[in-house]
């Protein structure tokens, strides 16, 4: 009887539907004529990437795109994205 009398005072725990989420990093990288060309597609490639390993574009998100010159009118690109399902 005393115990379930301090059942019924012990506060009820709520159980939340949680969830493990999957998180990955995906690089890519690319050389073109113009720094935004260049910085465009090495995000494209970070994200078919992430495309062919299940994730869809609205779980990714740009993380950095950064472009340097190797030589007049030569670029070179690197871009990362997270995607999280």
């Amino acid at each position: 009887m005393a115990l379930a009398a301090l059942a019924a005072l012990a506060p009820a725990v709520a159980h939340a539907d949680v969830r493990a989420q999957e998180t990955q990093v995906f690089t890519g990288s690319a050389h073109e004529n113009s720094p935004r060309e260049a910085k465009r597609d090495a995000e494209q490639a970070a994200r078919r990437s992430a495309l062919i390993s299940g994730y869809l574009n609205e779980q990714c998100v740009l993380l950095y795109a950064e472009s340097y010159r190797l030589a007049p009118g030569y670029y070179a690109a690197n871009a990362a994205i997270r995607c999280t399902r």
